[in-house]
């Protein structure tokens, strides 16, 4: 019992320092701009109080920690590091950074996280006061604001890398499709479309209450040992014959349990998401195997659990919770390195590689790339 209040007396003496914090600075709300510089990595240690930016090395208040396997660093030093403005409200203790048109808001003892491009989304830990000091998920927040991040287990370090040039293109498809085609492969020609089932339509998500979230759905009736489900996107007005470093990121709502039976496989687990860049339009074509025409995507995905050169595995439909019911999202992500073609073209194309014979629907959403050319 004493050391519950003790707790909690820390707790709250934490809490009330910061919030002193954040209204000593001036009333109601203040901001500040870091002054630009060449783009230089920060970089923390665990446990140390030394940190590095493009300003040099210098000392923090408080060491940076992990907790429950997530690295925490103080906020402003984040911040100033990556050259972002930090805007502190101390009435609503919300702290809000922004970056090259990226803002990220986030909440004192939250995991709360609102911002550009942000929705439904999580903190994997709360934002939390030590010793007067805000701290907050390193590698969550950095990413938000474009920035790229590299852990150095051995050493125990964390390198936040700003990306200046970086192009990003987000699409949520509450307003339409935004260019996004979807289509099917891996079937025969003469497939009966009454026993396929197939489906490319942009949907209202199906989580309880949704009247305004849209998606993109995928439905397909396994019939032939494989199925290939797929949408693609062209990202157009880049420099011709480019390389670029690419990632994707983007949220899968799927309704399978995982550990399930299924003819051929489990309907979770031997559905496989991939993802992939290329420089030329996907599209399907006909193939002919055995004397029995098919239709084959054009790129190389590789074949239900193996990947291809152009394609990899970025997860399954097995659902995050499979003690609830219904679709849930997740979160799943690619990065890759490749160049645009002679228009300054390229195509983003994610899809399920079924080897599970049955119906699959999934749904897509909240998909963000960034392209940075490789220097």
């Amino acid at each position: 019992m004493k050391l519950k209040k003790l707790l909690n007396k820390n707790i709250m003496v934490a809490s009330l320092t910061t919030a002193v914090l954040l209204s000593a600075v001036a009333p109601g709300a203040v901001s500040y701009g870091a002054a630009g510089a060449a783009n230089t990595p920060l970089q923390f240690q665990i446990g140390s109080k030394k940190a590095t930016d493009y300003r040099g090395e210098y000392t923090l208040a408080v060491a940076p920690y992990i907790l429950n396997g997530v690295t925490m660093v103080p906020v402003r030093a984040l911040a100033e590091g990556l050259q972002a403005s930090i805007h502190l409200d101390s009435a609503t203790k919300q702290i809000t950074l922004a970056k090259d048109g990226l803002t990220v808001t986030v909440t004192l003892n939250s995991d709360a996280v609102i911002g550009t491009y942000i929705k439904n989304v999580k903190l994997p830990a709360k934002v939390t006061a030590v010793k007067g000091t805000t701290f907050v998920p390193a590698k969550s927040v950095a990413q938000l604001l474009g920035a790229a991040t590299l852990w150095n287990a051995k050493e125990k370090k964390i390198t936040l890398q700003a990306g200046e040039s970086a192009q990003s293109f987000p699409f949520n498809f509450d307003q339409g499709e935004d260019g996004w085609k979807g289509d099917f492969a891996d079937l025969p020609v003469d497939y009966d479309p009454a026993i396929y089932e197939l489906k490319y339509a942009r949907e209202l998500l199906p989580t309880a209450g949704n009247k305004t979230n849209y998606g993109l759905k995928l439905n397909g009736m396994n019939r032939s040992d494989d199925l290939f489900m797929y949408v693609t996107k062209k990202l157009e007005g880049l420099k011709p014959n480019t390389t670029y470093e690419a990632s994707l990121s983007f949220k899968l709502y799927t309704d399978q349990s995982g550990g399930m039976m299924g003819v051929g496989g489990a309907p979770g687990e031997a559905v496989r998401i991939k993802a992939g860049f290329v420089s030329k339009e996907p599209a399907r074509l006909q193939v002919d195997e055995g004397g029995h025409l098919y239709y084959k995507v054009n790129v190389d995905k590789g074949n239900q659990s193996t990947e291809g050169t152009d394609m990899k595995i970025v997860g399954n439909m097995v659902q995050p919770n499979s003690d609830l019911t219904g679709f849930q999202p997740v979160a799943m992500e690619y990065s890759a390195v490749l160049k645009t073609n002679e228009k300054g073209e390229l195509y983003v194309i994610v899809g399920s590689d079924s080897g599970y014979e049955g119906l699959t629907t999934l749904y897509l959403d909240d998909m963000n790339v960034k392209l940075l050319p490789k220097k």
